[in-house]
């Protein structure tokens, strides 16, 4: 019985770091987990923004500015290690077209759609365990929204009623 003296501190000592590093794994987890939603909100928010503006020439200078300003925020809030973001805004022309049964209706709807897409790239200054598994991944494309465009002077409806 003399021989299991110390036998609770011995297991004690070599679970705690396991323990303990999953108990911060998990902390830093949801940290990551919580600035990257954070960032993804400010990808829709940019998206939204250019979305709203109504002049033209006005929307592709906010394009570039929220380009910006998203990789902005990166560096001064969320700064997740490892990852620098590329995030890139698009202005891609779409046209809708709509016909119907009786006659011929047709209607086509011209505008634009905002596409924020946002890829992550690994910085190369990595652990040489990481290196070596590559992991995390080199190249990420995570967040992408895309936003309509409803321009008023850009929706032309057209009806046309055919008599047999």
């Amino acid at each position: 019985m003399r021989k299991q003296h110390g036998q609770s501190a011995v297991e004690f000592a070599l679970m705690a770091p396991i323990i303990f590093m999953m108990i911060f794994g998990m902390i830093y987890g949801g940290i990551m987990f919580m600035q990257y939603m954070h960032y993804s909100n400010a990808v829709r928010t940019a998206a939204r923004q250019i979305a709203v503006v109504k002049n033209t020439t006005q929307r592709e200078s906010m394009r570039k500015s929220q380009e910006d300003w998203l990789k902005q925020l990166w560096n001064e809030e969320v700064n997740i290690k490892f990852y620098t973001p590329t995030p890139t805004v698009t202005l891609v022309p779409t046209e809708y077209t709509q016909e119907t049964v009786d006659g011929v209706t047709t209607t086509t709807i011209k505008g634009q759609d905002v596409v924020v897409n946002v890829t992550f790239e690994r910085e190369e200054n990595l652990p040489l365990i990481l290196e070596i598994i590559d992991f995390p991944p080199k190249t990420i494309k995570t967040i992408e929204y895309r936003m309509r465009v409803e321009l008023q002077d850009d929706i032309t409806k057209t009806t046309t009623n055919e008599e047999t």
